[in-house]
């Protein structure tokens, strides 16, 4: 049994950006051209390709591509048997008995949208083998449909109904899993490339589809972008990653702040795992982009991150040079037992002599890791120890956040 869909993109996202790609192709459709999304994944193909089907008011056929897939899965097969016993005894002393068997052919999603004129959205047909695809050849050009040869009463080939539209979606011939396309099926159809949403687009979605505030939004669609753009990601698109991140902090209210402990952990488990980069280097790369969130891009383009073994040139400007024997270390002079940690003692004696810092400073010139340095930070702060002040105008970013020793506190053993 065949299963007919009606679309209904309640809550779709219109931008400029969207608009513009849903006129061209919507124009496609109205000609009788079938049309063909083409983009990185997640760039939004198939949901746009879904609200094409709705514009278009007709039922749809969806099919998802797939390397086991057989022309048999797109046109239909013969299924089981009909069986036909005729027993004619009108003649007493004579028994006639005719037994027909045949078998039931059950057409499948492409030959129904043909015949009944729906829309198919055929998602990712590049997954499938190109040699299962010929079958969509004749259908698009010479509008009809070839079926196997069978001895039942049916015809063997199908005209294709004049509502008939293909909708096509398919990711670059670089990924994992998917086929190269034959040209005389491309030939057939009009390509759309779907590039990455812009910024507003982007943020737009994430308000809609997860509730979050546009500032919030801001925030993560900025830094997704910026740590894609780092890890050299930027040919796939991060609009997965921001809904992950906005769903979930909107949810379970955790502030989108880079100060934020658990925001910060959230954008590493969503972040770490879609880069190429070793875990301690992807860690250090995501760090490094919370740490300058209020920094414009040109800021952040002369910055080469830790990997490379370079530091951002507002980080180096402001540390002093650490010789051997320096005023990081404790001294016999100042009791600093009551601070629990080597942690705690290096960065007192380095706010102490720098007057001062900034986060990315003190991991950098003292070569801790984020763990470190915020527990240390913290626990600083929760004795006293710390003044943390805040630019008004940038408190979302730890990275503008300067921490001082107070002047006025002293350390009791």
């Amino acid at each position: 049994m065949t299963t007919v869909l009606q679309p209904r993109s309640r809550g779709f996202v219109s931008t400029p950006f969207i608009e513009r790609l849903t006129l061209r192709a919507f124009r496609y459709l109205q000609s009788g051209f079938s049309v063909h999304l083409r983009g990185p994944a997640g760039t939004g193909k198939t949901t746009l390709a879904l609200h094409l089907a709705d514009l278009l008011a007709r039922p749809i056929m969806l099919i998802f591509g797939d390397d086991e897939f057989k022309t048999s899965d797109l046109i239909g097969n013969q299924t089981g048997y009909t069986r036909k016993k005729v027993v004619d005894n009108f003649i007493h002393t004579v028994v006639k008995m005719e037994d027909e068997m045949r078998h039931n052919w059950v057409d499948s999603r492409l030959t129904m949208a043909c015949r009944e004129g729906f829309t198919l959205v055929y998602d990712e047909f590049n997954r499938s083998r190109p040699e299962v695809n010929n079958v969509l050849l004749s259908a698009l050009e010479e509008k009809l449909l070839v079926l196997p040869p069978s001895a039942n009463q049916r015809s063997d080939y199908v005209r294709v109904s004049p509502h008939f539209r293909g909708i096509f979606t398919s990711n670059p011939e670089e990924y994992c899993g998917v086929h190269a396309t034959q040209d005389a099926l491309m030939d057939r159809l009009i390509t759309i490339n779907v590039p990455e949403p812009d910024e507003l687009t982007q943020q737009e979605i994430a308000v809609q589809k997860t509730g979050i505030d546009r500032e919030s939004a801001q925030v993560i669609v900025h830094l997704v972008k910026r740590f894609r753009k780092v890890a050299q990601k930027e040919k796939s698109s991060g609009l997965r990653s921001c809904l992950m991140i906005a769903k979930i902090a909107q949810e379970h209210h955790i502030p989108v702040r880079a100060e934020d402990a658990e925001f910060r952990d959230l954008c590493a488990d969503v972040l770490l795992s879609r880069t190429s980069f070793t875990i301690e280097e992807a860690t250090q790369t995501l760090w490094n982009c919370l740490n300058h969130l209020g920094d414009s891009e040109e800021e952040i383009s002369t910055t080469t991150f830790l990997h490379t073994g370079e530091t951002h040139p507002e980080v180096t400007s402001n540390l002093p040079v650490l010789h051997e024997g320096s005023s990081l270390a404790a001294t016999e002079e100042e009791d600093l037992s009551f601070l629990a940690t080597a942690q705690e003692r290096a960065i007192y004696q380095y706010l102490k002599t720098s007057q001062g810092a900034y986060l990315a400073e003190i991991e950098t010139a003292l070569r801790l890791n984020r763990v470190q340095a915020v527990d240390a930070l913290r626990s600083l702060t929760e004795k006293g120890v710390l003044v943390v002040q805040r630019d008004e105008f940038t408190a979302r970013d730890s990275g503008r956040t300067i921490y001082r020793v107070d002047a006025t506190t002293e350390l009791v053993a």
